[in-house]
């Protein structure tokens, strides 16, 4: 995210560590430390101290409200344990309705404005870059769509816009306050 050591992740890739610790390119393992997270966006921050503010390469984060159907969409991340695996694909939707908590009784906050892709999406891409053709994050990578439980071209991410909302409110405060309306509307 920027130069003083903060790293984004989902939040559900750190939720239950106990130790927590980054593997940069070059192989170098650092620890880290949960600087704040949101379960409602599934989003994380963690923070990595003693690294030379040249290592540290931050992103720049694109504009989720421009993206169309049909552009590219690159994923960077560690599918089964596969660092630095590179996927291409397209966005195939767009606003799709992510569950916040899959396995809920009664209502549950859904992430909404969800990126859908094509985008191979396996197990270990979780809190990876889903990049444009210009190499800007559009958003990041939060799970996937199979009943085999490898990628069936249905992947999904959490857009820029809500990252660049999130990011600093759990850098700044350890948490984010999400503005809601207290109805659930279902259909009859």
């Amino acid at each position: 995210w920027d130069t003083n050591g903060h790293i984004v992740t989902n939040n559900h890739v750190i939720a239950d560590a106990t130790n927590i610790s980054i593997t940069f390119a070059d192989g170098t393992i650092v620890p880290a430390k949960l600087v704040g997270a949101d379960t409602d966006s599934d989003l994380a921050v963690v923070k990595v101290d003693n690294v030379s503010s040249t290592a540290l390469k931050p992103v720049t984060m694109a504009d989720s409200s421009q993206l169309k159907v049909g552009q590219l969409a690159v994923a960077i991340g560690n599918p089964f344990g596969l660092q630095g695996t590179m996927t291409v694909g397209f966005i195939s939707a767009l606003g799709r309705l992510v569950p916040v908590d899959e396995n809920a009784v009664g209502p549950t906050y859904n992430i909404p404005d969800i990126i859908q892709t094509d985008a191979s999406l396996n197990p270990g891409n979780s809190g990876g870059a889903l990049l444009n053709s210009r190499g800007e994050v559009i958003g990041v990578t939060q799970s996937m769509e199979s009943t085999s439980g490898s990628s069936a071209g249905v992947g999904f991410a959490i857009p820029a816009a809500i990252v660049k909302q999130v990011v600093p409110a759990l850098i700044k405060n350890g948490h984010y306050d999400h503005p809601y309306l207290g109805i659930v509307i279902i259909s009859l």
